[in-house]
């Protein structure tokens, strides 16, 4: 009996010790010992308390602020799931948003890989509490990652989420998940999975484990409809051009630019696309001039850039659209049967430089035949004929928006 007590002292002793265990594994000076550290920590993970492991999850959260290097972060994340309290569990959800993707990957997998509903259930309360649009559509891969059935009922509520990048999102993972093309339509998704997994009687008992593995979708994802304005965007390669020129009043261009960001928002992630604005100068949003996949990261790296865009000056609609064609051109070059299309917003007025329509025209000439489309919205002016003529000729559409 008298062994008793000493047991409970160095039960009690191991305890205390993991909070300066996870300190000294972070103090450590080179990343192998801080891997040791962080392992030797999670093996003393299981005799602490709860109040010890969210101490030591505080510890981790504030000491990957400094932590450079990602197979330590990623070790990491390893031990918050060991500790698995609900701090610990937040720390590492949070990683899905990590600056790097090996780290990312990592949740990832550790979400692919773990059938833990508390850790499911922290996913989800994100999904539906976080202010982060980014953090919200970065819960929708996580809930794709673990492909399981329980995850059905949080997509389908993120189809009502405000922001339209995490509606696409929760789209595009519905789709990858069952490979129907319902797009963003709440009620359609929910009377399909009525049908196809009615939900259990009472007495009735389940003879599929709720949470199984889901076969994941391959191919394009299709259902999800973006529109510009009441243009649909329906091609794999897009490429936007923005009049951004001082003719457009401050309302009107944050107006449009709201319209443009809410279209890029809804984007699925195997559409590529540029942005080209434009007064008399022409800003990319890739310098290269290359297309870019809608990832999540892409399209909040878009908006950023589009935020941070300078006050426009005079126009040059000529020279921008010459520009934006040859860069629609460039986008089909590495695919013979790849198509693309262009939209161009602009209010068409004042051309700063004397670029000729003749060039214009040339430029257009350049593009295969019958794999591309310039789609025109006249922003708050009527009557633009050389635009309208572009468009006719490339069976795009041409459409007038109100001034705002």
């Amino acid at each position: 009996m008298r062994a008793l007590p000493a047991l409970l002292l160095l039960a009690a002793a191991a305890r205390a010790d993991l909070v300066q265990q996870v300190q000294r594994a972070f103090r450590a000076e080179g990343p192998a010992e801080r891997l040791v550290g962080l392992e030797q920590a999670g093996a003393a993970a299981g005799g602490a308390d709860e109040k010890e492991r969210n101490r030591a999850a505080a510890e981790v959260e504030k000491a990957l602020k400094g932590e450079d290097v990602p197979l330590v972060r990623k070790a990491a994340c390893d031990l918050l799931l060991r500790l698995r309290t609900g701090r610990s569990l937040d720390r590492l959800v949070v990683a899905a948003l990590d600056p790097s993707e090996e780290v990312r990957a990592h949740v990832q997998a550790i979400v692919k890989d773990h059938a833990d509903p508390v850790l499911h259930d922290t996913i989800v309360r994100a999904l539906r509490e976080d202010a982060s649009w980014r953090m919200r559509a970065a819960m929708v891969d996580l809930l794709l990652a673990g492909a399981r059935a329980r995850a059905r009922g949080p997509l389908l509520d993120a189809l009502s989420d405000e922001h339209p990048a995490v509606v696409a999102r929760a789209a595009e993972a519905l789709y990858r998940l069952t490979g129907q093309p319902l797009g963003t339509d709440r009620e359609k998704w929910a009377a399909w999975f009525a049908k196809e997994a009615p939900p259990q009687k009472e007495g009735e008992r389940r003879t599929t484990a709720e949470d199984r593995k889901v076969t994941l979708h391959g191919g394009p994802v299709r259902g999800i409809c973006p529109a510009l304005y009441t243009i649909p965007v329906v091609e794999k390669r897009v490429i936007f051009v923005v009049d951004m020129s001082s003719s457009m009043h401050k309302a009107s261009r944050s107006e449009h630019f709201q319209e443009l960001k809410r279209a890029l928002f809804s984007l699925p992630s195997d559409v590529e696309f540029n942005i080209l604005c434009f007064d008399q100068r022409r800003f990319f949003f890739t310098e290269a001039k290359s297309l870019v996949a809608a990832t999540t990261d892409a399209k909040a790296a878009a908006e950023r850039w589009v935020n941070d865009l300078p006050a426009g000056e005079k126009t040059d609609v000529n020279g921008a659209v010459m520009t934006g064609l040859a860069m629609l051109n460039k986008a089909l070059e590495d695919d013979p049967d790849a198509k693309a299309e262009l939209f161009l917003l602009t209010d068409g007025r004042e051309t700063a430089a004397t670029t000729a329509k003749s060039a214009v025209e040339r430029q257009f000439e350049k593009l295969p035949e019958g794999r591309c489309r310039v789609h025109v919205i006249a922003l708050g002016r009527a009557g633009t004929p050389a635009l309208k003529t572009l468009a006719d000729r490339s069976q795009g559409r041409y459409v007038e928006a109100p001034a705002r």
